[in-house]
């Protein structure tokens, strides 16, 4: 062979060889695969939050444990009504988070008046019958303005013990406390807060357990409105 015919020969080789390797079906699988664009991944639609898991049931409390958690409160400023000796108390998720909370009949212990009315105290006061509800119906609802109760000499309230976690109104972390007036009335036990008509109209955000009273010889509940408790009539 010539050497030209051999230098036209090794050319051809080349052309041959670039015009392989530059086929799009005869590239290398690595190459072939960064040339490919991927899929983008698509999540899955997001779920629903599942709602609080309901606390185990806590056990009927013993009257020391109901002392201690009375004490730890409110220590010698109120007096634990009593009937036969037993404290005059009721248990129920009243504020609707799932943490069991305790209500209790008291009035003032004497000479703390001062104390329990005073603006540092570590409870809320407030009146069950001038509790404001807004008009569900309504946009815009102007609130009356507010009014500070206070609690009178021998008057019975409703110290309501709001729980906190698992152990509820046991839990020494249970603080939020409130007392109030026009409350203090002899209880006929709990039912939820949807099995009143009333309640169900006015569109609360929590579902909640009542209490069931009979006061002034008429029967009514005390509930939560989502910020403090008011009382109603029952209806029928």
């Amino acid at each position: 062979m010539s050497r030209a015919k051999f230098f036209l020969f090794i050319a051809f080789v080349l052309a041959a060889a670039l015009f392989v390797a530059a086929a799009p079906g005869c590239s290398s699988n690595s190459s072939h695969q960064a040339g490919v664009e991927k899929p983008i991944s698509v999540s899955a639609p997001s779920q629903p939050v599942p709602s609080a898991t309901p606390l185990p049931k806590l056990p009927p409390p013993s009257e020391a444990e109901v002392k201690a958690a009375f004490h730890r409160i409110f220590g010698e400023d109120l007096i634990a009504q009593t009937d036969g000796g037993h404290i005059l108390f009721i248990v129920g998720d009243f504020n609707g988070d799932q943490s069991e909370d305790i209500a209790i009949l008291a009035r003032p212990a004497t000479g703390k008046l001062d104390d329990i009315n005073s603006e540092f105290a570590n409870w809320i006061i407030q009146d069950a019958d001038k509790a404001f509800i807004p008009n569900s119906s309504k946009a815009v609802v102007k609130p009356p303005k507010p009014e500070t109760p206070t609690i009178a000499k021998n008057e019975e309230v409703l110290a309501i013990i709001h729980g906190f976690g698992a152990s509820g109104w046991h839990n020494p972390d249970a603080r939020q406390t409130y007392l109030v007036k026009h409350a203090a009335a002899p209880f006929l036990g709990i039912a939820p807060s949807l099995s009143q008509k009333a309640i169900r109209a006015m569109h609360l955000p929590h579902e909640t357990d009542i209490i069931k009273q009979v006061r002034n010889n008429r029967k009514g509940f005390l509930f939560w409105t989502g910020s403090l408790y008011a009382w109603h009539p029952e209806q029928g």
